[in-house]
């Protein structure tokens, strides 16, 4: 008899020693669940840069035709609804001007040729609809680097801005709108 009390004492012990990790740890599985989703959403970011980087791997001259913007589909597909009508805008107004767009190369590489190769993407999570992806590679030998601002519409992501070392997609419509009205840009 003094065994199954003993037995029971222990079981009682060990019980007592679970149900306290378990109350301790439940407060904590919120916390895990809120952390997995930005994991998530980093993946989602990630692999959309992906599928328009893997484009460009090699020559533009060769296989690695990039992406081609060619209707405004395709625009709105890979930008937010704001940048892309920026876009979309400038085509039409220099189409009728006879006079090329302000965005001359690929704004994915920032130049009308490349050769890359050592593609890079890594993602940061910036908050819940937006998240910054830096892409970087060899171009023709020479390091690069692109930063792109991303926006979540709805669960698919849109790039809100793309930065080069010359400046950002942006940039390059403020500039414009300056100099179509006689201003300095900001």
């Amino acid at each position: 008899m003094k065994m199954n009390r003993v037995g029971c004492a222990a079981w009682s012990r060990r019980g007592i020693v679970t149900a306290a990790a378990i109350a301790l740890a439940l407060p904590a599985l919120p916390a895990l669940a809120r952390k997995k989703k930005p994991d998530r959403e980093e993946s989602a970011a990630r692999a959309f840069l992906n599928s328009i980087y893997q484009h460009y791997l090699g020559k533009s001259s060769g296989d690695a035709a990039g992406v081609a913007l060619t209707d405004a589909n395709l625009v709105r597909n890979y930008f937010t609804v704001g940048l892309a009508s920026l876009i979309l805008e400038d085509r039409a107004t220099a189409a009728k001007r006879g006079e090329p767009p302000v965005l001359a190369g690929d704004p994915f590489v920032g130049h009308q040729e490349w050769d890359i190769s050592d593609l890079s993407i890594e993602v940061k999570d910036t908050g819940a609809l937006k998240t910054t992806g830096t892409v970087t590679f060899m171009n023709s030998g020479k390091p690069e680097k692109i930063v792109l601002e991303l926006l979540r519409s709805g669960k698919e992501w849109r790039i809100a801005d793309i930065g080069w070392n010359s400046g950002t997609l942006r940039g390059l419509y403020r500039r414009k709108a300056a100099n179509d009205s006689g201003t300095a840009p900001n």
